[in-house]
């Protein structure tokens, strides 16, 4: 826009100089020719910027050049076509065009010689000079413009960058406190099921023995209420062992210490993107069905590539386990495999009692495709 303004500017100062050189009849003519070339050259140069030598990239820069040294040569020919040479001037000097604007001050040193009011030469050279400042002035402009937005697309960056380290910080802090936490829940699960839980076995072994023994029917009695107590007590720790236990149980290292065996002889890729937020039955099911699919890999399988995919998405969790490869380990093709054995029955068994679907296929390899409703 605002070489556009530029041009409008040298224009209405090129009406004002017209109007002193020519009739009325003429200057109508030059300044719609100039007019309109002052269109064309800015429709040319639209998406130039100010260069810093000659270079001409686009096919409409080359044709500006060839339409600029015209302009210019058209003042040889009648001294009263100066007043188009700014207009040109002001593109020659946008794309460094040196020949264009050589032949404009050639051109404005001539019209000094020619019967014309001193005043009128005079404005004519300043119109020159005008052009050039401002083509110079704009071009400074836009490359200050540039470092504004390049300070600004890096300070973008750098920002963003900043976020995502401490999204990560913050992340890796929540994983730590996380495992803490699990690792924890491990230890109280294992105190109380080897102390608490082994002295209220012998315990109510004790008094079952004491039951058995005891001839007074009253205390017997007493007894059997006490035992029952424990039993319920007993009951409960163990239910509470358990729920430590299955809260405890992180999917990824799970599947990450299950696939531990397939990274020394294969080229493994895991990529496990799942919430901790996950059903207990749902936790052993996929965990039950990596284990046995992985099981079998190790068991049928010399191919060197696997990868193991654990998706959630908003209404599903999936489970994807390929082993790439034509053949089994028995020179079979994937698709001559029968897929009805023991421990694909279980993984369908698993899957199916926790109301999922599992398809497996033989298509560019052993596959495995686990979905599981939430």
């Amino acid at each position: 826009m605002e070489r556009f303004i530029d041009r409008i500017i040298i224009f209405l100062m090129m009406v004002f100089v017209g109007r002193m050189i020519m009739t009325d009849r003429y200057l109508i003519v030059v300044l719609y020719s100039v007019l309109s070339l002052a269109f064309f050259d800015f429709f040319l140069l639209f998406k130039t910027t100010q260069k810093d030598r000659l270079q001409l990239n686009l096919t409409s820069e080359k044709v500006a050049f060839v339409l600029q040294i015209l302009t210019v040569s058209a003042a040889f020919i009648d001294k009263d076509l100066i007043v188009m040479v700014p207009i040109a001037l002001y593109g020659a000097v946008t794309i460094r065009n040196y020949v264009a604007a050589v032949m404009a001050f050639v051109a404005a040193l001539i019209y000094t010689g020619v019967d014309e009011p001193i005043s009128v030469i005079l404005y004519v050279e300043l119109l020159l000079v005008v052009a050039v400042y401002l083509s110079v002035k704009c071009g400074r402009n836009e490359k200050l413009k540039k470092k504004v937005i390049s300070f600004r697309d890096e300070s973008v960056i750098k920002t963003d960058e900043l976020k995502k380290k401490n999204a990560e910080l913050i992340q890796a802090r929540d994983d730590e406190v996380y495992f803490g936490r699990l690792k924890e829940r491990n230890r109280i699960a294992r105190e109380i099921h080897d102390n608490v839980g082994h002295m209220l076995t012998r315990a109510i072994l004790q008094l079952g023995a004491l039951i058995a023994i005891c001839k007074d029917e009253t205390l017997k009695s007493g007894l059997k209420d006490l035992k029952a107590t424990l039993d319920t007590a007993m009951n409960n720790i163990r239910n509470s062992v358990h729920d430590l236990r299955d809260e405890a149980i992180d999917i990824p290292s799970a599947i990450e210490e299950i696939a531990a065996p397939l990274k020394e002889d294969r080229n493994l890729k895991l990529e496990i993107d799942i919430s901790s937020d996950v059903d207990k039955d749902i936790k052993y099911a996929i965990i039950g069905v990596v284990k046995e699919a992985v099981s079998n890999i190790i068991k049928h399988s010399d191919n060197e590539n696997v990868d193991i995919t654990l998706i959630e998405h908003p209404a599903m969790y999936q489970l994807v386990v390929h082993d790439y490869g034509e053949k089994n380990r028995k020179g079979l093709y994937v698709d001559e495999v029968d897929y009805s054995g023991m421990g694909l029955d279980n993984i369908k068994a698993r899957v199916n009692g926790v109301g999922g679907n599992v398809l497996i296929t033989g298509d560019d390899g052993f596959k495995i495709f686990v979905t599981i409703g939430k």
